[in-house]
């Protein structure tokens, strides 16, 4: 759906760090076809496995540098650059000790990504723009994210425990379902506010105002 939206709003008008996460949407849609065919279709449940597991190494390292692009701060910016090596060492590691599955490098992102999003809502709230944070893509994208890892993180963390019957199964379906398609309408939101606001996320064009409490609501344009 956000892959949809990215192509029907976007066109040609796209910023920078909005072309990253354009990339995860086109990404995310191939891997969709790829992960069905390769469960349903060859039905090779080891591939399936594999690839879900590439898939995340790749999820991980394309949000976490769209945030870090987003951040002011050139120390935090390297920090969560940086995040992508243990990240994958990690990866390496659970692959080689686990049977396959992919839950504990799913709980550790879903641990990371809210770490990442606060930090980035305590920036966004300690420099201040004369625009309202909601009228920014990068808002819109950290709440969906937020939603997803926060409303799934003891899922994953329990997932083996859960899937022991047919009855918990479909609970964790359902349950995983939910946040997933909250997470999509979020994201679809972030491309609709960026498609129909001035404002764009790009750090070169950001005014920052160190003086907190002169945050002033968003009433004009901004001139060009």
């Amino acid at each position: 759906m956000p892959f949809i939206f990215c192509l029907y709003f976007l066109h040609k008008n796209i910023s920078k760090d909005l072309k990253v996460f354009f990339v995860y949407t086109i990404f995310s849609f191939l891997s969709v076809i790829i992960v069905i065919s390769l469960r349903y279709y060859f039905k090779s449940y080891h591939a399936f496995l594999l690839y879900n597991r590439f898939y995340i190494i790749i999820e991980f390292g394309l949000i976490s540098y769209y945030f870090a692009n987003n951040f002011v701060q050139k120390k935090i910016k390297k920090a969560i650059r940086f995040l992508n090596i243990p990240f994958l060492l990690f990866s390496i590691y659970d692959y080689k000790v686990s049977s396959g599955d992919t839950f504990y490098l799913l709980v550790l992102e879903c641990l990371l990504f809210p770490l990442i999003i606060i930090l980035f809502f305590y920036e966004k709230m300690k420099y201040s723009t004369k625009f309202p944070i909601y009228l920014s893509a990068s808002f819109w994208i950290a709440v969906a994210f937020l939603i997803f890892s926060t409303g799934n993180f003891f899922l994953f963390l329990f997932s083996k425990m859960l899937l022991t019957n047919e009855e918990n199964k479909h609970l964790f379906n359902d349950i995983y379902g939910l946040f997933a398609i909250l997470k999509n309408i979020f994201l679809c939101t972030a491309i609709v506010v960026y498609k129909n606001s001035s404002i764009k996320d790009e750090q070169s064009n950001m005014d920052i105002n160190l003086e907190f409490d002169s945050f002033t609501p968003f009433t004009n344009k901004p001139n060009r």
